[in-house]
């Protein structure tokens, strides 16, 4: 039937429309800002957390697949009632939406549950390894930050820097003999992870894409955040660096990508260089680039536009629209199809009555409106309010 367009004033909740609208828009987002983000003059315009708050926007509407209150219904045309169709079509007792739910739930149990064994026997395999405290490394931490509680440890067998833990936050060192200032340099980088909430945002992601497993943007999306987490821990520091600074700490890590990076069940570390070959060279280039810098104003400006964006895309809902064949409404005598030309509405003070053929019902404020808006009569006194066809 054809659903009245206008402003819903009802609960939030989650419906196979919204879960539609949502991967439209993330869909779309996730594209556009891929895009741009390879586009070293928005760097320069923005910086790279700017991108980074983006990126952060598009993973907040896919987490939340929902309807809002305020959302106004509008016609998505032919091809989405093409697509409610196919969706709604019945095999056996049971629609098509419904199997794919199901298959949608089992693959994000399955997901999920991966990542979780993986998560926990990335721990495990940290924990296993002999592990002394790196006194040089804590001097050079608690220097950075006496309050962090950032514990620096020396792992046997380990071939890169790395950090982890959300709660009870770890840097993790190879067993080999740095000099005090690339291990500030590496304390610099861990400790910038650790303070950015890096690891929380990785998990995050992750989680969202065992949720989306079946949609490849969302892993576009975990791996454009996470090149731009690295580069931004990157540029985030080199900014405030010297010249020979800045070309000793690049000189430090392209040293340590070509030792090799972290093994390959590290599931929730951030390491000094991960296995990032394919971006290295873009990496590279905008960590070089000193015109490349936070910038606040930008980011704030950022964040008001995509707040909007997020409002908006929260506010216009598509659905199918489409008449029912009348033996589908019709299926005995006492059934018939509600219109102009059989009813009409009556105000009586506050309250609206609905009159058919016959019956009177009470019905509320908000149907009432609805239905003016369809064409129908609304009459007081025995005057009409609207125009429209009564009796």
């Amino acid at each position: 039937m054809r659903r009245c367009a206008k402003q819903g004033k009802g609960k939030m909740g989650a419906n196979i429309f919204s879960v539609l609208m949502t991967i439209l828009w993330s869909s779309v987002l996730i594209t556009f800002f891929s895009f741009l983000r390879t586009r070293t003059r928005l760097l320069h315009m923005c910086g790279i957390s700017t991108v980074i708050l983006i990126y952060l926007f598009c993973a907040i509407r896919l987490a939340f697949p929902l309807e809002a209150p305020w959302a106004y219904e509008v016609s998505g045309g032919a091809v989405y009632n093409g697509i409610h169709v196919a969706l709604t079509f019945k095999v056996g007792s049971v629609r098509i939406y419904e199997i794919l739910f199901v298959i949608w739930i089992i693959g994000i149990l399955i997901s999920l549950t991966v990542y979780f064994i993986q998560y926990c026997m990335a721990m495990s395999y940290f924990q296993e390894l002999p592990q002394e405290e790196s006194r040089m490394g804590q001097e050079i931490m608690d220097g950075l930050d006496k309050d962090s509680r950032i514990r620096v440890l020396t792992l046997a067998g380990l071939r890169a820097p790395c950090c982890m833990g959300i709660i009870r936050k770890r840097v993790f060192l190879p067993e080999k003999t740095y000099s005090r200032e690339d291990l500030r340099y590496i304390m610099l980088h861990e400790y910038t992870h650790l303070a950015h909430q890096d690891l929380l945002v990785k998990m995050l992601v992750r989680v969202l894409c065992g949720i989306y497993w079946w949609n490849p943007l969302v892993y576009l999306l975990k791996m454009d955040l996470t090149q731009s987490m690295e580069i931004r821990c990157d540029v985030s520091i080199t900014e405030h660096l010297e010249r020979k600074e800045r070309a000793d700490y690049l000189t430090l890590m392209l040293e340590t990508f070509c030792e090799g990076g972290l093994p390959d069940k590290s599931v929730g570390v951030a390491g000094l260089v991960e296995n990032r070959s394919k971006r290295l060279l873009e990496w590279f280039s905008i960590v070089a680039d000193t015109g490349i810098v936070q910038k606040k104003r930008a980011g704030v400006f950022a964040g008001v536009v995509m707040l909007l964006v997020l409002f908006v895309s929260y506010s216009v809902i598509l659905q199918s629209k489409y008449e029912a064949p009348m033996s589908e409404i019709e299926t005995d005598e006492n059934i018939y199809k509600m219109d102009i030309e059989n009813c009409f509405i009556r105000k009586q003070g506050d309250t609206y009555i609905l009159h058919t053929k016959d019956t009177e019902t009470v019905i509320d404020e908000d149907v009432a409106v609805c239905l003016q808006e369809e064409g129908f009569v609304i009459k007081t006194d025995g005057y009409p309010l609207t125009g429209g066809k009564g009796y």
